[in-house]
């Protein structure tokens, strides 16, 4: 879902280009690295050829539990929607 080009802000407000980190992080491993995921608060400005979504997500793993703001732009390229932009703060 991720553009190759596509760019992000981290917490300490730096953008960054790293789609094979994001991949990476998301690959599965030797054990389980979140227990539970839940996704709210979830707003969606959708033009049809962009999207903006905004949400909160709870990650709960074996030793921690954080809670996350996201902000994803997306975009429909080649008739296919691709994350191009986005942001993720605590």
């Amino acid at each position: 879902m991720l553009d190759d080009n596509v760019v992000l802000v981290s917490e300490d407000r730096q953008p960054f280009f790293a789609k094979q980190k994001v991949v990476g992080a998301h690959q599965p491993g030797t054990g389980p690295k979140f227990t539970r995921v839940e996704m709210s608060d979830m707003k969606i400005i959708d033009d049809g050829t962009a999207a903006v979504l905004t949400c909160r997500g709870i990650y709960e793993g074996p030793n921690s539990s954080v809670s996350l703001k996201f902000m994803r732009v997306w975009l429909k390229k080649n008739n296919c929607w691709k994350i191009v932009a986005g942001s993720i703060s605590k």
